[in-house]
C-alpha cells in the first residue's frame, strides 16, 4: 500500500517504527494548515517555520508516545501549540528581535507597474492587516479558540482535545472572540 493511501495513525505507527517515508507523508499532509496555525499564533512572526521545524522534530522524536485511537492532528496541533508557547517564553528573554520590513520587500507593489492599482492594493492590505491585527489582539485564550476553530476549520472537539478544555469551553471562547472582534470593527466605523 502506497503511503498516500493509507490513514494517519496508520503512518504515524509506521513512522514509528521506523518509516521515514511515512513520517514524510504526515509532514507533507499538515505542513500547509499547521504552517498556518503557528504563523496566526505567533502573530506573523518570521520564526514561524523554525517553530514548525521543532514541532515536526518533536513529533518525530515522540511518536512512540503517539496513541492511535485518537486523532494524529490533534496530538500534532498539541505538540505545535506547546512549540508556539515554548518560543513565546524564550522570546520575552530575548527582547532584540528585527521587525522592520525592507523597503524592497516581495510584498510590497511595484509603482512603477502601471497596470496595479497601488492605492486598491494598499487598501486591501491596510485591512487584512487591520482585521489581523485585532485577531492577534485578543486575549490568548480566545485568540487560540478562534484561530484553530474559525481559521483552521477544526472542529470543536477537536480544538477542545488540543487545547485540553470542554468542547462547551470552546464554543464560549470561539463566541467571545467574535464578539469582541464585531464589536471592534463596529467601533472603528
Amino acid at each position: 500500500m502506497h503511503e498516500t493511501e493509507r490513514n494517519d495513525a496508520e503512518l504515524a505507527l509506521a513512522a514509528a517504527g521506523g518509516d521515514e517515508r511515512a513520517f514524510t507523508e504526515l509532514m507533507r499532509r499538515y505542513k500547509e494548515p499547521l504552517y498556518r496555525y503557528i504563523h496566526r499564533c505567533m502573530q506573523g512572526s518570521d520564526d514561524a517555520y523554525d517553530v514548525l521545524q521543532d514541532a515536526f522534530a518533536a513529533a518525530w522524536s515522540g511518536l512512540a508516545r503517539y496513541d492511535p485511537s485518537r486523532k494524529f492532528s490533534t496530538w500534532l496541533y498539541h505538540i505545535a501549540l506547546n512549540k508556539v508557547r515554548d518560543h513565546g517564553r524564550k522570546r520575552a528573554v530575548r527582547s532584540f528581535f528585527f521587525t522592520a520590513a525592507p523597503l524592497d520587500g516581495p510584498d510590497r507593489p511595484d509603482i512603477a507597474d502601471p497596470s496595479q492599482n497601488i492605492s486598491e492594493e494598499y487598501e486591501r492590505r491596510d485591512e487584512l492587516a487591520r482585521v489581523s491585527a485585532l485577531i492577534d489582539a485578543l486575549p490568548g485564550k480566545l485568540k487560540q479558540a478562534f484561530t484553530l476553530q474559525v481559521l483552521q476549520d477544526l472542529p470543536q472537539s477537536e480544538v477542545a482535545d488540543i487545547l485540553g478544555v470542554s468542547v462547551k469551553t470552546v464554543e464560549t471562547r470561539v463566541y467571545r472572540a467574535r464578539k469582541s472582534l464585531q464589536s471592534q470593527v463596529n467601533a472603528d466605523n
